[in-house]
């Protein structure tokens, strides 16, 4: 089916839901024209969609400018994660980059229940 639909043809949701990837429902691409889907960087990128009478159409050429669009909005993202944390790990002093301990696999509740243990058994010793 792919082959014969042009980039620039107009086809309905339910095309579109067998050709793109992952196969999404026909929901899926009504909420991607309606509500978008929220990138990495917190903006909403909606799927481009016309109106005629009762039923929507897309593109194959819209459904990937959909997906690229929010590949290159969560790529920035990411980038500038990773450009942060590396300003923040340089600000750093360097009494502060050592390593902690391993933990030993404990959980942080269980790590939480052994501190607390041993304040109170200081306080009971009066230390």
């Amino acid at each position: 089916m792919h082959e014969q639909l042009r980039v620039d043809e107009q086809i309905t949701l339910t095309q579109a839901a067998k050709v793109a990837p992952g196969r999404p429902s026909t929901n899926c691409l009504w909420r991607w024209c309606r509500r978008g889907v929220k990138a990495r960087d917190g903006r909403r990128v909606r799927l481009q969609h016309l109106r005629i009478g009762g039923k929507i159409f897309t593109t194959l050429g819209w459904l990937e400018q959909f997906g690229r669009q929010l590949a290159e909005a969560d790529s920035k993202y990411f980038d500038f994660c990773e450009a942060a944390a590396q300003a923040a790990a340089a600000a750093e002093p360097p009494s502060a980059r050592r390593r902690r301990k391993p933990s030993g696999g404990r959980s942080d509740h269980a790590q939480r229940r052994e501190l607390d243990e041993a304040e109170r058994e200081l306080e009971e010793a009066g230390i």
